[in-house]
């Protein structure tokens, strides 16, 4: 739990950070250096594991380890791309809640939970819907969709990374694994859209990328692997809440002009969805007893 809430901490300034360095690259070109800077620091650490590497199997951990890696490569994507669409960076960190609704809802068809994660799924995405719709004046664009499919990647993520971790993989090389295929997954959505002369030369922040990398990237993602080892995966979903709870804070904050009616609505609904059930039931048996009491 102590290393969920560390990685949770590290995070927390991912976003903005993340929107600074990403400001002047295209977002492919930037999760290139950002993922090849963190295999060539973890390179090192490999020799160490390289009996377990030998003995990953082609029928049980590496189909794992092929299913974290093309998520990660289509999360990695959508996160960098989704602080270009235009979108003020309170909303794309309030929509990371949505993650514990869409992990709850997986629970719920592998028959554990209550019907109450279908509402709250429902509401979740209600809520994102609302939060993108542009206020009065404004423009809406595809791309807005961005920021909800990374919250429904970074559920995916985690929960591949959870069953990585159930077949025994060690954390260290399941994240060298997820670098590394996604990776090769960015290396590929690069030549397929004809932009392999972006990546022909080093971009000018090459220093703040390794240190994102190194701080941003790998310390909390090597955390999160290790806590996820002996925690439920319901529970680090909603550990992991902590870290748009504290940025959403502080952008509230510096940002309360850009926040509109929109936003607030969608913020209500996306934070019921991560109530806990009995909140629902206590919420109806005060309902029921005020109602009864409207008759007396």
């Amino acid at each position: 739990m102590f290393l969920l809430l560390l990685s949770t901490f590290l995070v927390a300034i991912s976003v903005p950070l993340a929107a600074l360095l990403v400001k002047d690259l295209d977002p492919l070109v930037f999760a290139f250096f950002f993922l090849l800077l963190l295999i060539l620091i973890q390179l090192p650490f490999m020799y160490r594991k390289w009996n377990e590497i030998k003995n990953l199997s082609w029928k049980k951990e590496l189909p794992l380890l092929s299913i974290s890696g093309l998520v990660a490569t289509l999360f990695y994507w959508c996160e960098f791309s989704s602080l270009k669409v235009g979108l003020p960076v309170s909303h794309v960190s309030f929509l990371t809640l949505t993650v514990p609704a869409w992990v709850i809802f997986y629970e719920y068809t592998q028959g554990s939970g209550s019907v109450w994660s279908v509402n709250k799924l429902i509401m979740a995405i209600l809520g994102s819907i609302i939060m993108i719709l542009p206020e009065v004046g404004g423009s809406f664009s595809l791309g807005h969709i961005l920021p909800v499919i990374t919250s429904f990647l970074m559920a995916a993520f985690l929960i591949s990374s959870k069953k990585s971790q159930d077949a025994g993989i060690s954390p260290l090389v399941c994240s060298f694994f997820n670098d590394l295929l996604a990776f090769g997954g960015v290396s590929l959505l690069i030549l397929l859209n004809g932009k392999q002369q972006m990546v022909s030369h080093l971009p000018s922040n090459l220093g703040g990328i390794f240190l994102y990398a190194l701080v941003i990237g790998l310390l909390p993602g090597l955390t999160m692997l290790y806590g996820l080892r002996k925690t439920k995966l319901l529970t680090a979903a909603t550990v992991i809440m902590i870290e748009p709870i504290v940025f959403g804070i502080i952008a509230v904050a510096l940002n309360a002009d850009l926040l509109g009616l929109n936003f607030l609505i969608g913020a209500v609904l996306i934070t019921l969805s991560n109530m806990p059930d009995n909140f629902f039931y206590v919420l109806r048996k005060v309902r029921v007893i005020y109602a009864l009491n409207t008759f007396k």
